[in-house]
């Protein structure tokens, strides 16, 4: 289902359509009537409340990374994701060892912490 999904959906013109997936679910043999019912069930729900709150903190999209709180959206070169872990290592590094900052506690201190407290 995965491989028609991305040829006969998304590659095809992005038909992510109930429609496409139904004729595509029977291509692929699965079970029309249980496909049906989970399509209605808490699935959806569960998506467009994860989009929702995603949205909140800025990602509209995929793919999206946090590395120590900080959003990197879209496909980035490799130098782009050194260049952020580097600074986020150095400022970790720097913390360590001061206002009762350890290895062990970092993250929860300062990234956690000082982070969104709400969606």
């Amino acid at each position: 289902m995965y491989n028609l999904i991305w040829d006969k959906g998304y590659k095809a013109g992005r038909d992510l359509s109930l429609e496409n997936m139904e004729k595509l679910a029977a291509e692929v043999g699965l079970n029309m009537d249980k496909f049906k019912d989970d399509m209605k069930g808490d699935c959806p729900k569960i998506v467009r409340k994860d989009q929702q709150e995603l949205g909140q903190v800025g990602v509209g999209g995929t793919p999206a990374f946090f590395i120590n709180g900080r959003f990197l959206s879209g496909a980035r070169p490799i130098e782009q994701f050194k260049a952020l872990i580097d600074e986020e290592l150095k400022k970790a590094n720097e913390r360590i060892g001061k206002d009762g900052t350890t290895a062990a506690n970092y993250y929860k201190k300062w990234v956690l912490d000082k982070g969104k407290k709400s969606l």
